[in-house]
This record gives C-alpha cells, sequence and structure tokens, in this order.
C-alpha cells in the first residue's frame, strides 16, 4: 500500500490548524535561522548576567556559601622565608619564620567559644572567621580560621599575631611541622653566618 504526500506543511499543536504561512520549505529556514540567532542572543545574555554577578560581593557571596568554593576564600601563601594566609578580605597576612614563635593548638571550638574576643573588621561566617579580632590574650590580631577544625597554629612576631589553620587537621599539622622545619634551617643559617 503506498501513499503520496502531497502538500507538506505545519500545523498549530494546540488547534492543529494549518498555518499558511508556513508552508514553503523556505519559509521555515528563515524561520529556524531567526530562531538559531535569537538562541545564540539569549546564551550571551545569560553569560554576561553571569559574569556580572559573579563580580559583585553577592555573587562573590553565593559562590562560597553555595557552590562549596574550595576553602571558603582563604589562600595560604607558603614561600622560603615566609608563610601568609591571604583572607577573605583579600588581604595576606605574612611572617618571616626565623622571626617569629609559632605553636601548634588543639581545641579551636573551645578558643572560638572563649577566648576569641570581639570582631574589630573582616567577616564571619557559619564556616569562617577571618578577620582582625580584639581578645585580652592577644589585643589586636588577624583570625583566619574554618570553624569545623580542631587545630590551629599560634605566630607570634613583630607584627603582632596570626591564628590560622588549613583546609583539615592533618594538613594543619604537617604544615606546622614544615614551618617549624625551615624555621630550624634559617635559624642556623643565621648562627653560621655570624
Amino acid at each position: 500500500m503506498k501513499r503520496e504526500v502531497s502538500n507538506m506543511g505545519f500545523f498549530d499543536r494546540g488547534t492543529g490548524d494549518r498555518m499558511p504561512e508556513a508552508t514553503s520549505v523556505e519559509q521555515e529556514l528563515k524561520r529556524s535561522r531567526f530562531f538559531g540567532w535569537r538562541d545564540v542572543v539569549v546564551c550571551l545574555l545569560i553569560v554576561g548576567a553571569f559574569i556580572l554577578i559573579r563580580n559583585t560581593e553577592l555573587g562573590r557571596n553565593l559562590g562560597k556559601n553555595f557552590l562549596g568554593g574550595g576553602y571558603d576564600g582563604l589562600a595560604p601563601v607558603l614561600e622560603e622565608k615566609q608563610f601568609g594566609i591571604t583572607g577573605l578580605d583579600g588581604v595576606t597576612h605574612t611572617f618571616v619564620y626565623a622571626e617569629s614563635e609559632i605553636e601548634l593548638r588543639d581545641g579551636l571550638k573551645d578558643f572560638l567559644a572563649g577566648e576569641k574576643g570581639e570582631r574589630v573588621d573582616g567577616e564571619e561566617t557559619k564556616y569562617v572567621c577571618s578577620g582582625t579580632y580584639r581578645n585580652d590574650a592577644f589585643g589586636e590580631y588577624q583570625l583566619h580560621v574554618q570553624k569545623k577544625y580542631d587545630k590551629y597554629i599560634v605566630v607570634h612576631d613583630s607584627n603582632g599575631v596570626l591564628v590560622f589553620n588549613l583546609e583539615s587537621n592533618e594538613t594543619t599539622a604537617e604544615l606546622y611541622q614544615y614551618i617549624m622545619q625551615l624555621r630550624d634551617e634559617q635559624l642556623a643559617g643565621q648562627a653560621a653566618q655570624e
């Protein structure tokens, strides 16, 4: 049984009526070109909006809170003679190993509950404390920690006090050991020069 299609056309989905202006293949090709450009323009608008939002404070906060932005914006800076931690504000706080008293401590939750003091400047979220704080023990000091970990490092130097941790208890302890090794090497090198 052979069927012939004599006139191919397009139909409205809602009514089932034949659409008279869309009877030729040429018209349909023009329509598909229009929709192709429209789709490109819509995609470009969405990408542009995403870039604008991402570069605003709202976008950065959304990225940190919902997208899991890594280490919540805190970034360690490890160098041969000094170490630094970049806080959520973008400022890097550094110390020179050989000129610092450095200690590894346990009990961050207890420190935050009782000894943290008040925030002078910076940001505190459910997960992170990052900024300048003031307490009785240190005076004004820099605090850059993720709250969920127990271990933290306290550094006393000529610039003041820096309290920080990294992305896990193990990483914080390993960094402390490495810093102490670099500190001992620096001190030995200074002693040999004298």
